[in-house]
């Protein structure tokens, strides 16, 4: 810089042109770190993914920034492209599989011991300090997890899977939600309850499903796909495709697709 452009720069003109001139850069950055976050996150997650533009440049910043420090994460545990948030625990992670983009949520608990271990797809979401855990005891291995590609599990989820757990793609869950995939024989009145035997009920969730918080799912029960569970539903039996489940124990008000299936806000079993 000469010293006539040093001297331009004290005028009210010249201080103008420079901060014009930042703010166009600083803009021009913006806009490429927008349109790389979008690309990026339209990928993992399946979907054409816009950025709301009242999100500051600052703010995309520091997600791109931690985002990056999840992916490291992943790479340091020898799983490039999963994204793992602080305090992540896999234990028998032999028998864990997690597919390409999926992010394991801060604290969480995932146990791969099993017989068909602990199978996570692509681009699958894990709220924090969530469990999944198929085995209870060393005398009886569980059956294991399955979660399809691009499903989303809220905070607090608990997953037990000693009776099989199968979730499949696109099922989107609020926060709090609890599969039991087994129960506890209780017919012999001589002996605790301990000390009679686990009987494994395999638990199916279908595609496309919307289940809210603090759902309760026993075991036994298929949910069909396309389904919507309401918030604090405790499922006790299976419901078909396209149900719309509310309740305590859970029940039927309506079909998505088959109006004449409409039961109305007190609708029984």
């Amino acid at each position: 810089m000469n010293s006539f452009d040093a001297l331009l720069l004290l005028t009210p003109v010249g201080r103008a042109v420079l901060e014009s001139e930042l703010l166009r850069q600083s803009s021009g950055a913006s806009l490429m770190l927008r349109s790389l976050l979008e690309g990026f996150l339209s990928r993992s997650k399946g979907l054409q993914y816009r950025i709301d533009p009242a999100i500051g440049t600052a703010e995309l910043t520091g997600l791109a920034a931690r985002q990056a420090l999840a992916l490291s994460r992943g790479v340091l545990r020898g799983r490039p492209f999963v994204f793992f948030e602080s305090g992540v625990n896999l234990r028998s992670s032999s028998r864990i599989h997690i597919g390409r983009f999926s992010k394991i949520g801060a604290g969480s608990l995932i146990e791969g011991l099993s017989r068909g271990g602990i199978t996570i797809g692509r681009g699958v979401s894990l709220g924090r300090r969530g469990r999944i855990r198929a085995t209870a005891t060393l005398t009886e291995l569980g059956a294991g997890v399955s979660i399809g590609d691009f499903v989303g599990l809220g905070d607090g989820f608990y997953l037990g899977a000693f009776g099989g757990i199968e979730i499949e793609t696109e099922t989107i869950v609020g926060e709090r939600l609890t599969v039991h995939s087994d129960n506890h024989d209780f017919d012999d009145e001589t002996k605790a309850i301990r000390s009679q035997a686990t009987t494994g009920l395999p638990v199916k969730i279908g595609a496309r499903c919307w289940i809210g918080s603090n759902v309760t799912i026993l075991g036994g029960v298929e949910i069909g796909d396309d389904s919507v569970i309401g918030a604090g539903c405790v499922v006790t039996r299976s419901f078909p495709k396209g149900s719309v489940i509310v309740g305590n124990p859970a029940r039927m008000i309506r079909n998505r697709f088959d109006d004449k299936t409409e039961l109305g806000p007190m609708a029984k079993d």
